[in-house]
C-alpha cells in the first residue's frame, strides 16, 4: 500500500477524527489530507516531482508530517535531517541525498548557511505554497519506490541512507500497529524527534492504525505525565531513558494514568526495576529490538511475557522472520551466539547510493545487523551486544551489555555503560562508567552485583561515577565511542581512576 493511500483512506472513512493534535490544536483526518493536497500541489510548482528528496531539517511540529505526506503525494522522497547534526553533517546528508530542496527553521540558519546554492524554503513560508486544486495522485512509483532516506546516526563514520519504500513502512507499521493492538481510539504520545527512525516510526504505525498522535516539541517528564492524564493518552513509545524519567518525578505516583493502556520500550536494555515499575502503575509493558535498516519493526515482546522471558527482545514482528547466522549465514544450535539477521518485506531496499555496503548487509536474503544474539527453545531473541561493543580479555569474549543489565537496577544508579579499555596483561578489560550516587555506588557494590552471575573474567575492573549524562544519539544510544576517547586517552588507564578487583 503506497503511505499517502492511507491517511486518504481514514479522510474518507473517519474524516472528523482527529489523526494529529499540536499544543492544543486538532487536525482532523480530512483537514489534514486537504492541507496536504494543497502543500503537496505547492511543491510541484517547485519542481518537486517522482524520485526527488525533500530534506525535513525541522524540531517536532505539524508542518513536519504535512510536508512529509505532501511530498509522498508527489511520489517523491522524505529525508529526515537529525537536528542535533552540526552543520557540516547536514551538508553531508543534503549532499549525499542531493535533496532538490530543504524545509526548515529559521533556528537552523548555521545549518542551512552550509548548504551553498540548495533551495531552501522556511516553514512561516509554507502557506504561501500552499495551492488549492483537486487531490494529488499519487503511486506512480509503485510501493517499493523509496518513501524516506533514513539516516544511520553515523557513530562509526559518516551516515548511511537506509532506503525505506513504502511496502516496508507499510509492513513495519502494520506489524507494531498489531502487536500493540492500535486502533482509531487510540491516542499516542510523541514526544521525541520525528527525525529520529524511532519518533517517525511512532507516527506512522499510529497512522496507519487511524489512531491520534499527541506531538510534542520535545519531553519533559512532569508534562509528559501531565500530557497522559490531562490529554487521556492511551500508549507511549520510548526509549528506557524517558520512562526512568518518569518514574523518578515527583508526580509519578499521583498522577492519573488509567487512560494508559499501553507501553513499549526499546533502543537499550530495559531494566526489571523499570518494567516493574510501569506495570506497577497498571500499564502493560512491551519491548522491542529493531533498526533503522528495517523500518524500525523487528522484534517484539509482548507485555504479557515481559517478565517471564525477562531480557529477551521477543519474536519477529507480523511478517519477520529471525536467523542467528554463523560466518557463512547457516542457523547456528539454539541456544548459541551468532549474528542477528533479520529478514522480511520491512527490510530497507538498501543504502542510498552504495551499491557495495548495500549488498554486504542484504546479503543471501537477510539484513546483516552487525549484532549478536541467540533464541531460545521457544523462538525468544535474547541481544548479547553489538559487535563492534564486544571486546577481547585474555583471549575470551566479553560482552558489555551482559554487565549492563545486571548493574542497571542496582541501587544509587540511573545510567550505566561498559566499555573496554587498555590492560597491559589482559590486553583489554572492562570498565563501567555511570552516572548515579557516589556515595551508593561503590566498588563492593559494583562486584557484588557481578560476583554470582559473571566469570571472573568478565568482571569489571574499573569504575567512574560521574555527574554528567552520559553522551547519547538521538536515538537514546550510549555513544561508546566517545566514552572510549575521553578516558582511554585522557592519560591512559589511569584516568578511569579506581580498579575494582
Amino acid at each position: 500500500m503506497h503511505l499517502a493511500d492511507i491517511g486518504r483512506y481514514w479522510s474518507t472513512n473517519r474524516p472528523d477524527d482527529i489523526g494529529l493534535r499540536f499544543e492544543g490544536r486538532n487536525f482532523t483526518w480530512r483537514e489534514l489530507d486537504r492541507r496536504t493536497d494543497e502543500l503537496a500541489a505547492g511543491l510541484a510548482v517547485l519542481g518537486i516531482g517522482p524520485g526527488d528528496r525533500v530534506g525535513l531539517l525541522m524540531s517536532n511540529r505539524p508542518e513536519w508530517c504535512e510536508v512529509a505526506m505532501a511530498t509522498l503525494k508527489l511520489d517523491a522522497v522524505v529525508v529526515p535531517m537529525n537536528v542535533r547534526f552540526t552543520a557540516s553533517e547536514v551538508a553531508y546528508v543534503a549532499d549525499d541525498a542531493d535533496c532538490r530542496i530543504v524545509v526548515s527553521e529559521e533556528t537552523f540558519d548555521t545549518a542551512l548557511s552550509q548548504l551553498g546554492q540548495r533551495q531552501v524554503v522556511l516553514v512561516g513560508d509554507l502557506d504561501k505554497h500552499r495551492v488549492d486544486r483537486a487531490t494529488i495522485q499519487g503511486g506512480a512509483g509503485g510501493d517499493d519506490a523509496a518513501a524516506f532516506i533514513c539516516y544511520t546516526s553515523g557513530t562509526t563514520g559518516d551516515p548511511k541512507g537506509a532506503s525505506l519504500t513504502h511496502t516496508s513502512w507499510n509492513a513495519g507499521s502494520q506489524g507494531w500497529a498489531q502487536a500493540m493492538a492500535l486502533g482509531p481510539d487510540d491516542r499516542v504520545l510523541l514526544p521525541f524527534p520525528l527525525a529520529f527512525t524511532g519518533g517517525l516510526a511512532v507516527w506512522l504505525f499510529t497512522y496507519w492504525a487511524g489512531g491520534c498522535v499527541v506531538l510534542e516539541r520535545e519531553f519533559e517528564p512532569g508534562r509528559g505525565l501531565a500530557l497522559i492524564e490531562s490529554e487521556r493518552i492511551t500508549g507511549l513509545f520510548a526509549v528506557p531513558v524517558i520512562y526512568q524519567s518518569m518514574i523518578e518525578h515527583r508526580n509519578w505516583s499521583s498522577s492519573d494514568l488509567s487512560s494508559w493502556r499501553v507501553a513499549s520500550s526499546g533502543g537499550a536494555a530495559v531494566p526489571e526495576s523499570l518494567i516493574r515499575s510501569v506495570q506497577a502503575r497498571g500499564v502493560p509493558m512491551a519491548q522491542g529490538y529493531s533498526l533503522t535498516e528495517v523500518s524500525a519493526a523487528g522484534t517484539v515482546l509482548l507485555p504479557h511475557d515481559s517478565l517471564r522471558k525477562l531480557g529477551s527482545a521477543g519474536r519477529p514482528v507480523m511478517h519477520g522472520r529471525i536467523r542467528i547466522g554463523d560466518e557463512n549465514d547457516e542457523p547456528v544450535p539454539t541456544g548459541e551466539i551468532g549474528e542477528i539477521l533479520l529478514g522480511g518485506p520491512q527490510n530497507m531496499a538498501g543504502y542510498w547510493n552504495r551499491p557495495v555496503e548495500s549488498a554486504a548487509a542484504l546479503r543471501n536474503g537477510w539484513l546483516h545487523t552487525g549484532d549478536l544474539g541467540r533464541v531460545d527453545d521457544e523462538g525468544y531473541l535474547y541481544v548479547v551486544d553489538r559487535a563492534k561493543d564486544m571486546l577481547i580479555s585474555g583471549g575470551l569474549n566479553v560482552y558489555p551489555a551482559e554487565i549492563e543489565r545486571l548493574l542497571s537496577g542496582l541501587p544509587g544508579i540511573s545510567e550505566v555503560a561498559v566499555i573496554g579499555v587498555p590492560d597491559t596483561k589482559w590486553g583489554e578489560t572492562p570498565a563501567v562508567i555511570a552516572v548515579g550516587d557516589k556515595s551508593r555506588l561503590t566498588a563492593s557494590a559494583v562486584l557484588g552485583a557481578c560476583a554470582t552471575d559473571l566469570a571472573d573474567f568478565k568482571q569489571p575492573r574499573y569504575l567512574v561515577v560521574r555527574d554528567e549524562p552520559l553522551p547519547r544519539n538521538m536515538s537514546g544510544k550510549v555513544l561508546k565511542r566517545l566514552l572510549q576517547d575521553e578516558y582511554a586517552r585522557a592519560g591512559g588507564i589511569e584516568a578511569l581512576g579506581k580498579a575494582i578487583r
